[in-house]
């Protein structure tokens, strides 16, 4: 084939540009790269020299007849008048001359030429910056211009400056000051510069870009020069919350506003905010919010590629510096989102940890631009991350009375009883009711559709099961009867002057003990009605955990969410972790008593403590309690009133006297035995208020044996 011919047409290949084949003539002739190319009797690499123009000569060169030298006596022996490789270097220099003929000023392809320019107006990038970015974009996008960096072999960081110099024609040292580490395109994130030397360190190892996704928007990317980098950062959609939404936080918000509005406005360096919280809490929506109270934009870091991968640790680390390199001359707020992947759990250890460590340390003191920091589990952070936060905000699910006023304004459609019962699971965060709506919503228009409040408990249910949570059946508040007073308890205090005195002073340790079923529970319910407050009930499964430290941190987190739903917080079955600390045998029960005396200390507002085993709890707790209320067994009057009201209830006579005199004789009865068989007869109803006697004997003889000595204290 005739080289003329074939540089007239231009590369042999429609998928290399004439600047690539213009780089690899240079990396071949200029650089030396022919060494490694061209061997003694062929090519190591087909494609390159094909793409060269020069693979024809190994057939020729097989196929050539050998000549001999006459003079040699010996056996006669091949002789070439020139080698292959002395050969194949001046048929290489030939198709270059025939090459810059026809493309003596060669253009980049595609729409890298026009994008480059259009980072020059953005970041600021003079000619040398495009240079070297548009040769390293084509590296690593163009799989034969790799390889023809390859036949260079090795190269040191100084090799690689008088490399670039010879294929882009400018100084060494120029270039070097363009690859430092405060350069625009360093800096940016644009070029990562590696002077390490490994085993293979070729040029493309010298000069990486950490966004592989950026090689295909910087080469064919149309339309404003901040798309470019949509697959590192983006701008952030439109907040759908207000800042009614987050009263709950309005001390740490009015302290986060100013902050960040003095940061924005002084371009003050090292702005970080790490927001924690599980999920569904309003993490996200909460940076929007500020952003547009502030009057600026908001840009979210990419956690996907275009193809919808997940961008690993490095690659996300690396996408927040080329936005803070990129948006700085704006006011912009950057948010990272998931940040769990990007710091290493204490314990772990990967090769690059030390370095990635200290790069983070770095950014959180040195980033141009406010960021927020957020995650779903605040434990994968290392303290020496967490210290350096300027503001710590957690976004805990929000107090019952928000919850509930969030789920009306979104659900408007649904039961009061409905909307009643999603307000008081304190693990339904309002994401999870906003989508749950969503997708009801969405199902109405079919002729089939379930009714609303139906579908909503049923898409809440899912996720609360998931999630491993208890259903909204599962959590209904205890339901007193009409007819219920606190008279129809044996208690050693009046229990009406009690309630006037917490009336007026709502700051309170009670505690009430007794056996099972004589009405404390109940009357923690009735009292915080009548007081005006809502009941957190706690029971001994939603407290003790066998794992080392979280009894103690769900301890704490039971007063916090009372303090925050201003709520009567009943810790039901106390002895199970208040027991008496001389008689522990682990270290944990110690601690779990010391966390629930602390928070006890500490609690502003009313605590009640019900307990079966008074004599198994701590003296010092004990010490604590306010008033201590013994319940006990029903005096036969108490007996005789609740038999009359239940069976009045379910319509069966109450006439009968004698049936009033044996319920007076029974021992051991309690309000529980009465509410008991008031529940069995919703499904199975009593023949007659004998049947119902009879019931009651039933229940009397499944109770243990009295203990021969009283419970509790003697008032």
């Amino acid at each position: 084939m005739c080289s003329k011919t074939v540089r007239a047409a231009g590369p042999h290949s429609d998928d290399i540009s004439p600047l690539t084949l213009s780089w690899i003539f240079t990396l071949m002739l200029d650089l030396g790269g022919h060494r490694q190319l061209i061997g003694d009797r062929g090519f190591n690499d087909d494609a390159l020299a094909h793409e060269l123009g020069v693979a024809e000569l190994e057939e020729q060169f097989e196929g050539r007849h050998f000549s001999f030298d006459e003079d040699e006596e010996d056996e006669p022996r091949p002789k070439r008048a020139r080698s292959f490789r002395q050969q194949a270097v001046a048929r290489l220099k030939t198709e270059q001359r025939l090459f810059l003929h026809d493309f003596p000023t060669p253009s980049y392809p595609d729409n890298l030429g026009e994008n480059l320019f259009q980072l020059t107006q953005l970041i600021g990038l003079d000619e040398i910056d495009r240079a070297l970015l548009g040769f390293c974009v084509l590296m690593h996008s163009d799989a034969l211009l790799e390889e023809a960096t390859d036949q260079l072999g090795q190269v040191g960081f100084n090799r690689t400056l008088r490399v670039l110099s010879t294929l882009l024609s400018y100084p060494p040292e120029a270039i070097r000051r363009h690859l430092s580490a405060d350069s625009a395109l360093v800096r940016t994130g644009l070029i990562e510069v590696s002077m390490t030397r490994t085993y293979r360190s070729g040029l493309i190892d010298r000069l990486g870009i950490g966004n592989k996704d950026l090689l295909q928007d910087l080469r064919f990317h149309k339309g404003s020069p901040i798309g470019l980098f949509q697959s590192a950062f983006r701008r952030a959609p439109k907040g759908e919350l207000s800042a009614e939404d987050y009263r709950h936080l309005a001390l740490p918000l009015s302290i986060a506003r100013p902050y960040l509005k003095r940061a924005l406005t002084e371009g003050t360096p090292g702005v970080n905010v790490l927001i924690y919280g599980p999920p569904g809490t309003g993490k996200s929506q909460l940076t929007r919010l500020l952003a547009s109270e502030l009057s600026a934009e908001l840009y979210e870091i990419a956690c996907t590629n275009g193809d919808g991968d997940p961008i690993d640790s490095r690659g996300r680390l690396c996408a927040l510096r080329t936005a803070m390199g990129i948006l700085n001359q704006q006011a912009t707020l950057l948010v990272l989102d998931e940040i769990e992947d990007l710091f290493s759990e204490p314990g772990t250890f990967s090769p690059d940890q030390g370095n990635r460590k200290g790069w983070i340390n770095r950014m959180l003191e040195e980033n141009s631009l406010p960021c927020f920091w957020l995650t779903n589990n605040i434990q994968a952070l290392d303290n020496a991350y967490i210290r350096r936060f300027d503001l710590l905000l957690e976004l805990e699910n929000p107090p019952k009375a928000e919850r509930e006023r969030i789920i009306r304004k979104s659900g408007g459609q649904l039961t009061a009883a409905l909307i009643q019962r999603m307000a008081g699971h304190e693990h339904l965060t309002p994401a999870v009711v906003t989508r749950a709506l969503r997708v009801a919503e969405s199902v109405r228009v079919t002729s089939d559709a379930p009714a609303m409040d139906q579908a909503v408990e049923y898409l809440v249910d899912a996720t609360l099961q998931a999630q491993g949570f208890d259903k909204l059946a599962r959590i209904q508040e205890q339901q007193l009867p009409a007819f219920y007073s606190p008279e129809q308890s044996n208690t050693d205090v009046p229990l009406a002057g009690l309630l006037e005195g917490l009336q007026h002073n709502r700051d309170a340790r009670l505690c009430f003990y007794g056996p099972p079923g004589t009405g404390k529970t109940a009357f923690g319910h009735w009292l915080a009605r009548e007081i005006g407050r809502p009941l957190l009930i706690k029971r001994v499964s939603d407290l003790v955990s066998p794992y080392i430290g979280m009894t103690e941190k769900n301890l704490a987190r039971a007063f916090q969410q009372a303090r925050e739903d201003d709520a009567v917080l009943l810790l039901d079955e106390v002895d199970s972790f208040l027991q008496e600390r001389r008689h522990a045998r682990h270290s944990w029960e110690i601690t779990a008593v010391n966390e629930m005396l602390m928070q006890m200390e500490n609690h502003r507002g009313l605590l009640i403590a019900s307990t079966n085993l008074m004599d198994d709890l701590d003296q010092a707790a004990l010490r604590r309690f306010d008033l201590k209320i013994s319940f006990g067994y029903l005096r036969p009057e108490q007996a005789s009133e609740l038999l009359h009201l239940h069976l009045e209830q379910m319509g069966l006579d109450t006439s009968n006297t004698e049936l009033d005199v044996k319920v007076k004789r029974l021992e051991r009865l309690t309000p529980g035995d009465f509410a008991t068989l008031a529940r069995r007869a919703r499904f199975r109803p009593f023949a007659d208020a004998d049947a119902y006697y009879h019931a009651l004997l039933s229940e009397l003889a499944l109770k243990e044996a009295p203990p021969s000595r009283p419970i509790g204290f003697v008032h």
